[in-house]
């Protein structure tokens, strides 16, 4: 058996073990709050001080009625276990003592404090004291925040998104989900502390909803139907599941004794808004309405719950570009459909113990393109989630005992979204994909945006699917001053489905020209693909391929919190994951891997020792409950999404049923891809777009043609590589497979991991305090710490282009044959009778084409004998024998320092005429730097040779984050509500233009590192990543040209001296043709920095009663969503292009050309900091 096996197997028979001892044996003890519920927890005092162990404590739900008598310990303690988050009644009744009511509100992962200080007297008198809604916790270290369901009601919430319930927490900022990936469009996330929202672990009444393919969540639950939100994000509770970065916890709502419900109507149009960006002021219109009611079937014992919502939205969005685009009016139609429900019912057997199932769906379709950058590339994205839970809480004597089972299936479609577009400027040549502008491989999507974007886009079709079948335990119990948890889960996930990327072929340029007609642009860059969507051999949901997984993942803590004095607390604990079915481990090792360098052949490894420990402190300072000094820390793993395996497979297996999509055009050269049936070299295809060569190779005839001449053979030569990929049937040889290719180039889809994997961590410390300024009002701040490891970063273990890789022998040969192929003589000094036969870019072309350049720019990536830079590895040397190895290694590294500082008020008629207040203020001083802007996903380095050594601000890093949001219960019937948010500008890189049309390196990489296959430009010498907006804004960017200019351009790179000093080129040559550092040209005047982000929703909302108290409530609304109608431009996935001289770029983009980064609707019902919009609603609460 595979060891892993056997840790899973034994993993499973330590859960049974586990949970049959903690339901048979049963001696004193106590729980504590677990992640799906809260607890309450106290201690018994007498006016001496003394504990009081004879006291009685009953504890009464007031909404099912369930009652609870836990006992009390000798020192006067006390814990409910788990109880499901509300309101409660805890009584106290001791002999000689007066009773005690207090009246107490649980929260979502929260251990309520009840301790209670008994006067002397008859217990015939009762004592009632008022909780505050918002007191310090004085038992837990960790860095949380709790949002109710009255905040829930009442919040202006912008889309009503479940997850844009987590933004008034300091340091968080909500993601719009088609900003990191296609298929989650309509779904939010949440980044934590500046990282992208990838892997924040989301669970739902205790089981996990979370994406395990590209991160976020599955499915998206009705706001009306949220109990309690809590958001973790440091120092994490010891039952949280995996996650490095922080933790989505919610509760849904239960019936009660009394029927209660709610019906709400929202409305928003263009008739009553500002103007969305756009020439023309495109309509829109949204409704959003639905409804819940719950209620018992049995008093006190059973009771259901249910509720519906249903936004729907159409809008024909404008899509401006800019450069020569800019003039023109460009829109696509964007409609958006969703249907949320959930329905649940709740059981109190008896006692403690209680039980419920719960059941969800979510449905949504929408078109529109990837990201939010202007694109009229859109696709149809649709996804349907279900998940069934079933939940038991119990006592045992003393044991208490959670017990959660779920069944999850995602299902996820995306299907091109532009076939009824008829040929004209949104879609130019129908069939074809357009980007023009794109400075990454000439391609929008891989570059987040372009100057023109059209057509088909490249990533449908794909379907996705996740199966979810979890179980856990949580239990514990107190032994003296020590509070024991523990618990095991177990979680069979199952992933597959297929992606056809660039079944619609795509066509590109790098920059933008002068020409307003896309179609007169070159064919720089082309790609197409098979139309065969599967990327690994595993058989999964139906499929004869596409499998991911399956991942039988393995959790287990344990942990004790010990009271070594009643007012200081001591947390320790120890989490183990294991996950299986994440890394390629079962395709076993690949020997030709050792081509590149001993080892590398190795069965990738899975990690087994994920051991987790943490520690954490509370310190009740005066042990009145009024200060807290709290601290923590620990280390907190990861894993890979599986969206990095359909990278590493397909070049791991030598033959099945796989995707191929070739780089068919590179810098306006033929690129020759292998067919997929036998073909005779010279036969012509597709009436003469492709031409068959040696090998089985078939060369692209379009290359260099303008996309009007060339765009109708682009798209023959794709049908017929599609056709013939489907005729062949059954497993087929893989012409990806690296054991042929020797290579594994990014740009072609490949990056395979290092066979000594490292699962992704954090080491997350905090300290802080939390103090009660008066009853209702707390104050708190922390210092957050938190160091990421081992992310993985794709570095060529070729090296390939390196100046290092020199072969001088190649070079002359390749020189000499270009010239003389061009009647040119041998020998240097000849670069201008290439140029005069073939202009400058046709020379360029020439002298690479012939191998005077890198094995990336000669054969994309493949093994080059005869190029000049071949690349260089400890096996053969710089001899050219294999190509790229792009491998994706565990050597990341981020950090994040921030101060959070939170003020929060929940009271009730703080003075005369306001019946309640409550608000959340919110400050973040911060600092995220990084390598890389999606440390979750595939990245490549920026210096191949030393990937560590461009760090700087990235990915969501914002300096400061003030946020703040509340409600006030007016006069009059009148409910004021608001949220704010002022953010400081995100960083971008500068970086330098590739302008050549070959030989690249010998002009701009400057690092003599080679320049990555699909990588982006290198840095400008002097920068650091995030350089814009930190160390250089746009008033000194010219500066920072002016300097570069003047001490860089025109010099040589590291290639290029090795072709000079060993008398390849001379340097009159390499001036001649380009091949020296480029001279940047000037910014724009008027040239404009990032703005903050400024927003503020403010409604206005009247809940008139109808009948006798309340019973019955009419709540007419109006909201205005970016009251103040703020600018906002350049949020996340729409900056400025970090390639200097583009017409989009950094320097180049004005007030007046800002129009494609303005900020207007996104995915689904997600619209921070678009224009002013104004909503009506009508709620009817019973």
């Amino acid at each position: 058996m595979h060891k892993a096996h056997k840790l899973v197997a034994f993993s499973l028979a330590a859960f049974v073990s586990v949970l049959l001892l903690g339901v048979v044996v049963a001696p004193s003890a106590h729980a504590q709050a677990t992640l799906s519920t809260g607890s309450i927890q106290g201690i018994i005092l007498d006016p001496k001080g003394e504990s009081v162990p004879s006291a009685k404590v009953s504890i009464t739900s007031k909404d099912t009625g369930q009652k609870l008598q836990p006992a009390v310990t000798a020192s006067g303690e006390y814990s409910t276990g788990p109880v499901v988050p509300g309101n409660y009644s805890v009584r106290i009744e001791a002999a000689g003592f007066k009773s005690l009511v207090l009246n107490l509100v649980v929260q979502v992962g929260q251990v309520t404090t009840g301790n209670a200080s008994l006067e002397l007297g008859e217990s015939s008198t009762v004592i009632n004291v008022e909780s505050s809604a918002v007191s310090v916790n004085t038992e837990q270290a960790t860095v949380s925040g709790v949002l109710t369901a009255a905040q829930i009601d009442t919040l202006p919430i912008n889309g009503r998104n479940f997850l844009d319930l987590a933004q008034l927490e300091p340091g968080v900022q909500i993601q719009e989900g088609s900003t990191f990936d296609p298929t989650k469009n309509g779904f939010s996330s949440i980044s934590f502390q500046g990282r992208f929202g990838r892997t924040a672990r989301i669970e739902v009444d205790g089981v996990d909803i979370s994406d395990e393919t590209v991160g976020t969540t599955t499915q998206n639950i009705p706001a009306s139907a949220i109990q309690e939100f809590q958001l973790s994000q440091s120092s994490l509770d010891l039952s949280s599941e995996l996650t490095s970065s922080g933790a989505v916890n919610v509760t849904t709502r239960s019936g009660t004794n009394d029927v209660h419900g709610q019906l709400f109507g929202l409305f928003r149009g263009n008739q009553v808004a500002a103007a969305l960006p756009g020439t023309t002021p495109p309509p829109f219109q949204r409704e959003q309405f639905g409804g819940r009611v719950g209620g018992r079937i049995i008093k006190d014992k059973l009771f259901w719950f249910a509720d519906l919502e249903r936004p729907k939205q159409d809008l024909l969005a404008a899509e401006p570009f800019s450069g020569p685009f800019a003039a023109q009016a460009f829109a696509l139609g964007e409609p958006f459909r969703e249907v949320q429900t959930d329905a649940r019912a709740d059981w109190n057997i008896s006692g403690s113990s209680r039980a419920f199932y719960r059941f969800n769906f979510d449905q949504s379709s929408q078109i529109r393109p990837f990201g939010s950058a202007s694109s009229l590339q859109g696709f149809k994205n649709v996804n349907h989630t279900q998940t069934h839970t079933v939940g038991w809480d119990f006592n045992t004597g003393s044991y208490t005992h959670s017990i959660r089972f779920s069944y999850l299936k995602f299902r996820n479609g995306i299907a091109d979204g532009t076939a009824s577009i008829a040929a004209g400027p949104d879609n130019p040549v129908p069939g074809l994909g357009i980007n023009i502008g794109a400075p990454v491989a000439g391609n929008c999507v891989l570059s987040g945006g372009g100057s023109f974007c059209a057509g088909p886009n490249l990533l449908a079709p794909q379907q996705t699917l996740q199966a979810n079948h979890q179980i856990k335990y949580d239990g514990s119990r107190i032994i003296g001053k020590h509070i024991l948890r523990y618990g095991i889960a177990y979680n069979h996930i199952q992933g597959g489905g297929l992606a056809a990327f660039f079944t619609f072929p795509q066509v590109g340029t790098t920059a933008a020209g002068a020409s307003a007609d896309p179609t007169s642009y070159p064919i720089q860059f082309a790609f197409m693909g098979n139309g065969i969507g599967f990327s690994t051999a595993e058989k999964a949901f139906g499929f004869p391929a596409g499998g991911l997984g399956p991942d039988n993942r393995v959790e287990w803590y344990v942990g004790d919190a010990w009271k070594i004095r009643r007012n200081f607390t001591l947390t320790a604990g120890l989490h183990y994951d294991l996950d299986t079915g994440r890394v390629d481990s079962n395709l076993g090792p690949l020997p030709v891997l050792n081509s590149w360098g001993p080892g590398l052949g190795n069965q990738i490894r899975t990690p087994k020792n994920n051991f987790s420990p943490e520690v954490g402190l509370a310190w009740d300072v005066r042990g009145h409950g009024k200060t807290v000094i709290r601290a923590g820390g620990g280390l907190y793993y990861e894993n890979s999404i599986w969206n990095n395996v359909l990278f590493d497979s397909p070049g791991r297996i030598a033959q099945g049923i796989f995707s191929d999509t070739p780089l068919v055009c590179a810098g306006g050269a033929p690129q020759p891809f292998t067919w997929p049936t036998a073909v005779s070299s010279g036969t012509v295809i597709a009436g003469g777009a492709g031409i068959a060569g040696a090998n089985n190779l078939v060369s692209p005839t379009f290359c260099g043609n303008t996309i009007a001449s060339g765009g109708s053979n682009v798209i023959a030569l794709s049908n017929a590589f599609k056709a013939a990929a489907a005729s062949s049937v059954g497993l087929q040889p893989n012409p990806n497979f690296i054991g042929k290719t020797l290579s594994a180039a990014n740009a072609s889809g490949f990056d395979v991991f290092d066979p000594n994997y490292r699962s992704p961590r954090s080491w997350q410390m905090n300290i802080g305090i939390q103090h009660e300024i008066r009853p209702g009002l707390v104050f708190t701040a922390d210092y957050i710490r938190n160091i990421g490891e081992h992310y993985l970063i794709a570095i060529d273990r070729n090296h390939s282009g390196s100046a290092r890789s020199f072969n001088q022998a190649n070079a002359i040969a390749a020189r000499d044959a270009a010239q003389t192929a061009n009647g040119c003589p041998t020998g240097s000094g000849q670069s201008a009778c290439m140029i005069t036969a073939l202009g400058q870019a046709g020379a360029q072309a020439a002298y690479s084409g012939a191998g005077l350049d890198s094995n990336i720019a000669v054969t994309g990536g493949g093994p080059c004998n005869f190029c000049a830079f071949p690349g260089t590895n400890p096996v053969s040397g710089n001899a050219g024998a294999v190509g790229v190895l792009d491998m994706l290694e565990p050597v990341g590294r981020s950090v994040y320092n921030g101060l959070q500082t939170k003020l929060v008020q929940r009271v009730n008629h703080p003075f005369k005429g306001l019946k309640s207040a409550d608000f959340q203020i919110s400050y973040s001083l911060s600092k995220f730097v990084s390598q890389v802007q999606d440390q979750d996903f595939i990245n490549l380095a920026t210096n191949n040779d030393n990937p560590l050594q461009f760090t700087g601000p990235n990915a969501l890093d914002r300096k400061h984050q003030f946020s703040f949001g509340g409600s006030f219960e007016l006069p009059w019937f009148t409910r004021l509500s608001f949220i704010g948010h002022f953010y400081s500008p995100l960083p971008q890189n500068i970086l330098l233009p590739e302008l050549t049309s070959g030989g690249e390196i010998f002009a701009s990489d400057w690092l003599g590192s080679g320049l990555g296959s699909g990588a982006a430009g290198e840095p400008v010498p002097g920068t650091q990543i995030g350089q814009f907006g930190r160390g250089t804004s746009a008033a000194s960017l010219q500066n920072l040209i002016n300097n570069y200019n003047s001490t860089s351009a025109g010099t040589l790179t590291p290639a290029g001296k090795q072709l000079v000093s060993n008398g390849v080129l001379s340097q009159a040559d390499m001036t001649a043709l380009g091949w020296v550092m480029p001279t940047l040209p000037s910014t724009t005047a008027g040239a404009v920095n990032f703005p903050w982000l400024k927003s503020f929703d403010l409604s206005l909302a009247w809940p008139i009663p109808v009948l006798h108290e309340g019973k019955l409530k009419i709540t007419p609304s109006v909201s205005a969503f970016n009251l103040f109608n703020f600018h906002n431009a350049f949020l996340p996935g729409n900056l400025a292009s970090s390639t200097l001289g583009n017409p989009n770029s950094i320097g180049m983009v004005t007030s007046a050309t800002s129009a494609p980064f303005l900020a207007s609707f996104q995915s689904g019902t997600y619209a921070l900091g678009a224009p002013r919009q104004f909503e009506f609603g009508l709620k009817i609460d019973f």
